[in-house]
């Protein structure tokens, strides 16, 4: 019996996991103002880059602490993944657009 009980323990801790990783990707796709795509392969494009980014905070972290020049390029590099988002959110609507008519 025990067996099955650490079994569903552990789901259950994987699950919560997963639901707080999408919780953190919904936030970041919020954030920049693209949780509204339509296009299945732009958000899977987006929600990978979401991903990759909510695992950069504590890495950025790091870096100020023992490193604050290096902070630089990394700040330029947010501006320009920002940026993209931006466009991405641009492009989507311009698509919107043009189909309606």
């Amino acid at each position: 019996m025990a067996l099955f009980g650490n079994e569903e323990k552990k789901m259950a801790k994987e699950q919560a996991k997963l639901d707080a990783q999408a919780e953190k990707e919904l936030k970041i796709l919020q954030k920049f103002g693209v949780a509204g795509l339509r296009n299945p392969e732009d958000i899977a494009s987006v929600r990978k880059i979401a991903q990759e980014m909510a695992g950069t905070g504590l890495m950025e972290f790091g870096m100020k602490m023992k490193n604050p020049e290096v902070m630089v390029p990394v700040s330029y590099q947010r501006a320009m993944v920002e940026q993209n988002f931006i466009i991405i959110r641009q492009l989507d609507e311009l698509l919107t657009l043009l189909r309606e008519k």
